[in-house]
């Protein structure tokens, strides 16, 4: 009987997860994404390019499996001052970049990210 539970399908639920970027949290991320897609939960992904590319062929698999996964992609707002382009997570800073400064750009994606909720 617990196994029919937990197989149930949920099509009226939706999760939307935005996993901290940095791979030790995208990577488990992922996971949980599938696992409740497996069980008919509607998820959506919500990252940056360069974090979507890095998980885009497991993602691109489990989508073709027909799981309800989607990724929705916000730009990466490198605007600060001294700030190089296409740094993205956190194993992407090197030394020169203030690990600060990644934190302000990161409290950036609040606009846009709300903006996608919008729209639905």
């Amino acid at each position: 009987m617990a196994s029919e539970t937990t197989r149930q399908f949920h099509p009226h639920l939706h999760f939307v997860l935005f996993p901290f970027m940095a791979q030790g949290h995208m990577i488990p991320m992922v996971d949980i994404a599938r696992l409740l897609a497996q069980r008919g939960v509607t998820i959506t992904i919500v990252t940056t390019p360069h974090n979507a590319s890095r998980f885009k062929n497991v993602l691109n698999r489990a989508i073709q499996s027909g799981l309800p996964i989607n990724v929705e992609q916000v730009k990466f707002p490198s605007q600060e001052p001294g700030s190089p382009q296409g740094h993205e997570n956190v194993d992407l800073l090197d030394s020169s970049v203030p690990l600060a400064s990644f934190f302000t750009e990161i409290n950036m994606l609040e606009e846009p990210v709300e903006k996608l909720f919008e729209r639905d």
